[in-house]
């Protein structure tokens, strides 16, 4: 598969599971979950489905469980919606960018306030 194909099939499914995801009644899932991007093998056996869940970790954790469950019923929701060769198995990955990059905001909030205190602090004035 070319790369140009493998990323047709990534934004297919992606796009896809989007849906999917928010018509699921597991109470485990997070109202807050998003599918941030998929990886499909070369081979196609496999689809790793990167999730991000805004929440604490349990809620997370979760809605790992509840995704990893429904994955075979999504799986085959998805194969009844695109035409593709084989439909990979889809694998669950919790996605930590945005906690990250909120993580990095709430440093540098901090890091700015605590220097406009030593500012301020050794202003005379």
């Amino acid at each position: 598969m070319d790369d140009r194909r493998g990323g047709r099939v990534n934004h297919t499914i992606q796009k896809e599971l989007g849906p999917l995801i928010e018509e699921l009644s597991d109470p485990r899932l997070s109202p807050m979950t998003s599918v941030t991007g998929v990886e499909v093998s070369r081979d196609l056996s496999i689809a790793k489905v990167h999730i991000s869940v805004l929440g604490t970790d349990e809620e997370r954790e979760e809605t790992l469980e509840a995704m990893r469950s429904a994955a075979t019923r999504l799986r085959m929701e998805i194969s009844q919606r695109i035409v593709i060769r084989k439909m990979p198995r889809l694998s669950f990955f919790s996605d930590e960018t945005m906690r990250t990059g909120v993580d990095m905001d709430q440093l540098i909030d901090r890091v700015m306030s605590e220097d406009s205190r030593r500012h301020t602090d050794r202003d005379p004035s």
